[in-house]
């Protein structure tokens, strides 16, 4: 061949390579830079996960108070798993406000509000969700009925005002318009009336049930749990059963405890270990 033609020949073959290596392989091209941090994330107290329980044969022993968060946008489902012997039976309890309505047709809709208030005392709140018919609103909460005691008001004329009895007798605390102790706690509140307990006056393990007359008509209050709302603990927090798996709703969290029922039948163990994880549903 020609040296000149080679040469053009050549050229033309570069000048080839050079236009397809400028063809484009894709329209354009995007970049994810991805950070993933864990959704439900458990919170120990003074981060110790670990703890000692101590009793005895057909005691419940409840764990501390252990803290669990959804920080995800979307819920999530999540299972409690923990490890037993034959003679623990082991179970979980949520810690919560405790709130509810009842309607009965002749006393319109009482809503009973229930709460730890964090400074030591637990607070009762019956509202009228109908409104009052006439009269003054009454209310009554029970501790341990019948060995227990109340705390009430009442108004028939001569004996207006809020009580406290007990086995021993009754004893009139102050004016239905409140009373305030180093034990108790009375007041009137929007549409409703309110009796707050210094926890020190309540027993480790108690029931309660209320009494109100909102609409000229006089009713127990029901309570609609499994079991009771109240259930044997030092400080009487309010709980309820906590089945697992459970869903977490969005940017939520809640304190738990772990319960250990311990058979009658066991004639002492020691060094048990039981180890409760926390896991996807899934």
């Amino acid at each position: 061949m020609n040296k000149k033609y080679m040469t053009f020949g050549l050229i033309g073959l570069f000048a080839l390579a050079m236009v397809s290596a400028g063809l484009i392989a894709y329209y354009g091209q995007i970049e994810q830079t991805i950070n993933v941090e864990q959704a439900v994330v458990l919170t120990c107290p003074e981060g110790d996960c670990s703890e000692s329980l101590d009793g005895f044969s057909g005691d419940t022993l409840f764990s501390n108070v252990y803290t669990l968060n959804n920080f995800a946008n979307s819920s999530r489902e999540v299972k409690l798993i923990s490890t037993y012997s034959n003679e623990i039976d082991t179970s979980y309890l949520k810690i919560i406000g405790y709130e509810y309505s009842q309607v009965w047709t002749e006393n319109g809709e009482v809503r009973v509000e229930v709460e730890d208030t964090n400074d030591g005392w637990l607070q009762w709140t019956y509202t009228a969700v109908t409104p009052a018919t006439s009269g003054k609103l009454k209310m009554t909460v029970e501790i341990n009925n019948p060995t227990g005691f109340g705390i009430t008001t009442f108004d028939d004329g001569s004996h207006d005002g809020w009580y406290y009895y007990d086995t021993e007798g009754v004893v009139r605390l102050g004016d239905y318009s409140g009373y305030s102790d180093a034990n108790f706690e009375t007041s009137l509140v929007t549409d409703g009336l309110r009796v707050r307990i210094n926890k020190d006056n309540l027993p480790d393990t108690f029931m309660w049930q209320g009494f109100a007359n909102f609409h000229l008509a006089s009713n127990w209050i029901e309570l609609d749990r499994t079991g009771s709302p109240w259930v044997p603990t030092g400080n009487a927090m309010i709980r309820e059963v906590l089945s697992s798996p459970f869903t977490m709703d969005a940017k939520s969290e809640f304190d738990f405890v772990i319960v250990n029922e311990i058979t009658d039948w066991s004639d002492g163990i020691a060094d048990v270990v039981i180890e409760t994880s926390v896991t996807p549903a899934a």
